[in-house]
């Protein structure tokens, strides 16, 4: 999945997902998570939904 072609809200919305998806397959999804979205929490500029990604 290529993140750049993703709005903000639905790279919120897919992170939110995953995470809550890792308590039934831990640690596979919170692993998974952590690759995709590191960059999108903590690299990119500030933007509304990044404080709920970097949760």
């Amino acid at each position: 999945m290529n993140l750049d072609r993703v709005s903000n809200e639905e790279k919120q919305n897919l992170c939110s997902k995953y995470y809550l998806g890792g308590f039934a397959l831990l640690p596979f999804l919170w692993l998974v998570n952590v690759f995709w979205f590191f960059r999108e929490a903590f690299m990119k500029p500030a933007y509304t939904e990044q404080p709920q990604i970097q949760s």
